[in-house]
């Protein structure tokens, strides 16, 4: 597994286990996260606060990874995934993602678009 999945399978763990404050350490200080419907979200503070602001009222959060792709180096990711919670009272399973990732020299997550 290259440095690019290594840091997906970690956000994912940071995600499902409910361990959000890891997430700080996964992206790189001048990271950039985009995803439809909102504006870009730049650098690790700000990611984090708007991930844990998405995933600290759901529980039970479950991710798959469906097919990666990796580059050569392992420094960037294509993957396909889903991800089941539960939340206000009802359960969403298998909501289909697919994200692109580019990690720095030190494994940080530098660069990530989602889709939904």
């Amino acid at each position: 597994m290259g440095a690019a999945a290594d840091a997906f399978a970690r956000l994912t763990d940071a995600l499902t286990s409910g361990e959000l404050d890891d997430i700080e350490d996964i992206y790189a200080v001048e990271s950039l996260y985009l995803e439809p419907y909102n504006p870009p979200h730049r650098g690790n503070l700000l990611i984090t606060a708007y991930l844990k602001d998405f995933f600290l009222p759901k529980e039970n959060v479950k991710v798959e990874v469906v097919r990666s792709v990796e580059s050569a180096d392992g420094a960037t990711l294509g993957v396909e995934w889903r991800i089941s919670y539960d939340a206000a009272g009802r359960t969403w399973s298998d909501l289909a993602r697919a994200s692109f990732l580019e990690v720095d020299e030190a494994g940080l997550i530098t660069y990530q678009r989602d889709y939904t």
